[in-house]
């Protein structure tokens, strides 16, 4: 008993190293193609669930920065293009831009959209009216570019103003011309500029990603439970919520494949969020029910167990009995043979003493 004991432990403590020593890429693997590792994965802990929940933060925040900045560096190569072949001859000095034509500017491509260009008008009115304008062209978006400031119209975003004061002093930048700006935007210092990019919108999209991750794991979390409730299976709510981290695997890789090609491709899918937590809800509750399957397995051997150990030991306590009553039967025929040599003694003690008797007579 005690080595079984001692066999049992050792096999519990191996299985716990197993499982500590699943790195990042293997739980991965895990979650998407073998549902039946779950129950192990949630027995790691809340930690490690919410340790593997920042690592997929992570990951996507490095591929949409990686994507953002591709895209900022595209866009600023088409501009540094469309300004040196479209734009008319311009100067940016003591805060407002000046050019050469004292007519408003209109063009449409299909990089920017509707591209309106008028420094002399500040008329709230005309302002609106431009922006009407952009918002009905073919492209529903486009640039206003003003005295004092620009301002990019998308369709379904909100405006985005930027004024040329604030936007040149953090660029450290107080007078140029056209030639000047077509330099600045082809020279390597622009490097720099990406990469600090990168470091803010990396870091502010980890926490995005890693607080949006969380929400949807909740929701997730919450069809698992009721998935328990229905399958009538004991499970504590966290480590429902820690299957439903690892259920989310599959959905936080789609969404950062569809990114990509989204940035390459310009490929939109509608109601790509709602696959998301379809697609993760299915996976928890699949592995829910697979859970009840493998625990219902495992109550029949359990009882098939001890069904044989009860017939096992009927068949000993028969046997038992047997033994009893042949020991019995036996005991009883010993003491029978013993009262029968202790009549015979009797008997031939009776008859020494009368052949005695009769031999006295004589």
């Amino acid at each position: 008993m005690k080595e079984n004991l001692e066999e049992k432990e050792n096999i519990h403590n191996e299985q716990e190293a197993n499982i500590k020593k699943v790195g990042f890429f293997k739980k991965v693997w895990y979650s998407i193609t073998k549902l039946e590792k779950y129950p192990e994965l949630s027995a790691q802990g809340l930690s490690k669930a919410i340790k593997y929940v920042a690592q997929l933060a992570i990951i996507m925040a490095i591929v949409s920065s990686i994507i953002t900045v591709y895209g900022t560096k595209k866009l600023i190569d088409n501009a540094t293009t469309y300004i040196s072949e479209k734009a008319p001859d311009f100067v940016y000095k003591d805060e407002v831009l000046t050019i050469n034509s004292d007519e408003k500017i209109i063009d449409e491509n299909t990089t920017f959209g509707k591209v309106i260009l008028d420094i002399n008008t500040q008329n709230e009115e005309d302002v609106q009216k431009y922006l009407d304008d952009i918002s009905k062209s073919e492209s529903s978006g486009g640039i206003l570019i003003l005295k004092n400031k620009l301002i990019i119209r998308q369709s379904g975003i909100e405006d985005v103003t930027y004024e040329y004061k604030q936007l040149f002093e953090q660029l450290g930048i107080s007078e140029f011309n056209k030639q000047d700006l077509i330099d600045y935007l082809k020279n390597d210092k622009m490097y720099g500029i990406y990469v600090n990019l990168f470091a803010v919108l990396a870091l502010y999209a980890v926490i995005i990603y890693f607080i949006n991750t969380i929400l949807n794991v909740f929701i997730i979390s919450i069809f698992g439970y009721i998935a328990t409730l229905i399958t009538k299976l004991k499970i504590r709510y966290v480590a429902v919520f820690n299957m439903a981290v690892y259920a989310i695997t599959l959905s936080t890789m789609l969404n950062i494949i569809y990114m990509i090609i989204n940035a390459v491709f310009k490929f939109k899918i509608n109601y790509f969020d709602l696959m998301y937590v379809l697609v993760s809800s299915i996976y928890m509750i699949a592995a829910v029910f697979m859970l009840k399957t493998d625990f219902t397995k495992k109550q029949e051997v359990v009882q098939k167990i001890v069904e044989v150990q009860k017939q096992v030991h009927d068949e000993l306590k028969s046997k038992e009995k047997e033994k009893k009553e042949d020991d019995g039967h036996i005991d009883n025929k010993n003491n029978n043979d013993d009262k029968q040599n202790d009549r015979d003694e009797k008997e031939e003690d009776n008859n020494i003493e009368g052949e005695k008797s009769e031999g006295a007579n004589a």
